[in-house]
């Protein structure tokens, strides 16, 4: 993934020390466990700061220990045992900072970033009358045959 550099000076810090941005009181996090950072372009990094217990991604279903990641709508992110919601990493910066999460949209098409200027006309809309998931690819698409129909003949 290709992501422009990050705004060293809007950092904040996750830890159990009490001079960071996000102190949080669990044994399994570090005093300084975590840095928090926006790209040039807006978007939420979380970078691990060499934890004990590390800094992990819930993304597609199982979490995996990250050294640094850039933060989706979609995503959870766990500090040792601790979890943080998105929003609250969001409102480190401030409304008027325009901190976006990357991919964010919901299964509905609408927006769900935290950026006031993001508009829908940004990114197509897609209805699906009756969504399925491919059992191959794992991909939410049209389901042919609308649901209660399947195996009834054409004399309905």
């Amino acid at each position: 993934m290709y992501h422009s550099g990050v705004n060293n000076h809007e950092a904040k810090t996750v830890g159990r020390s009490p001079g960071c941005s996000v102190v949080l009181d669990d044994r399994s996090v570090s005093r300084r466990h975590a840095t928090v950072q926006t790209t040039e372009e807006g978007y939420l990094a979380v970078q691990d700061t060499d934890s004990s217990n590390g800094t992990w991604l819930h993304r597609n279903g199982r979490w995996i220990r990250v050294r640094r990641v850039i933060l989706g709508a979609g995503d959870r992110i766990r500090f040792g045992d601790c979890e943080v919601a998105l929003e609250r990493l969001v409102e480190l910066f401030g409304e008027r900072t325009g901190v976006r999460l990357r991919e964010g949209w919901n299964a509905r098409g609408r927006p769900l970033v935290f950026d006031p200027a993001v508009t829908l006309s940004q990114k197509p809309r897609t209805v699906l009358e009756h969504p399925r998931r491919n059992p191959l690819t794992g991909d939410i698409e049209e389901n042919r045959q609308p649901p209660g129909t399947q195996g009834q003949g054409n004399d309905r």
